[in-house]
Order: structure tokens, then sequence, then C-alpha cells
């Protein structure tokens, strides 16, 4: 099964510049460029056309235009592994914030309502009664 990931653009030798991303130069939607380093193919997502990745031209933006040789040095197992790794570190950072910021909001609705019960029935102030339940969390909290 074939797995496209994004294109890693080796250092380029006249700026030092590089690239996570790279873009497709003749595609009218600009599309990203991903590869498939077990078979050495390139392909655009935008526009979906693919090629060998020896058959490439690769420009940087301050000009200079790279061997194919140079671009598929950049293919190494080694470079591939460590982009996958970080790719997947992303993902688990963003999922892990987002169950962060979802708990937090559920937390927060669920004092806001048993305050507004508590403050109901004692006959105080909803801020009243969310400020008695957060102190009782924080003083018992790990």
């Amino acid at each position: 099964m074939a797995e496209w990931i994004a294109f890693p653009f080796p250092k380029c030798p006249s700026c030092g510049k590089q690239w996570g991303k790279n873009y497709h130069k003749d595609c009218i939607f600009n599309g990203q460029l991903l590869v498939e380093p077990n078979q050495r193919q390139i392909k655009c997502e935008s526009c979906s056309e693919e090629w060998y990745i020896l058959n490439s031209e690769f420009y940087c933006s301050c000009g200079y235009n790279f061997y194919p040789s140079e671009v598929e040095n950049a293919l190494s197992t080694t470079q591939l592994l460590r982009q996958r790794l970080l790719q997947k570190i992303n993902e688990m950072d963003s999922y892990e914030r987002s169950i962060r910021t979802k708990s937090q909001s559920s937390f927060q609705q669920w004092i806001y309502d048993i305050s507004y019960d508590i403050g109901r029935l004692l006959g105080t102030t909803v801020s009243k009664a969310q400020e008695l339940i957060k102190n009782f969390f924080d003083k018992w909290s790990f």
C-alpha cells in the first residue's frame, strides 16, 4: 500500500534554506507535492499529476535548480522516518490539546450548572456558589 507524505525538500546549497512543504510549480491550484518514497514517485495533491522523482526539476525560491540526485538523497530512510515521526507527534499534540479544551469546557459547564442549582436552593448568587465549588475542588485536588 502506497503512503504519500509531504515532500521533504533538501537544504539549498545556494541560500541554505529548507522547507517541509513544497508546491507544484506548474499546477494552476498551486498544489502541495507529496512523495511515495518506496516507489520514488511524486504527485501533486491538487491536480493529482504523478511522476517519477528522477524525471523532475526542483527549484528553490532563490533560483537554484536542484539535480534530481540531490532530491533523491533527501529521501533517505532516516530523513523520511524523522519527518513522519514529527508529523505524528504534531498530530498527537493537536489531539491532546483538543481533548484538554473539551475537558475544561465540560468541567466549567458542570460547575456552572451545579452552582446554579446550589445557589437557587441556598438563595445565594451563582457566582458565590461557583466560588465555593471551585475552592472545594482546589483544596481536594491532587
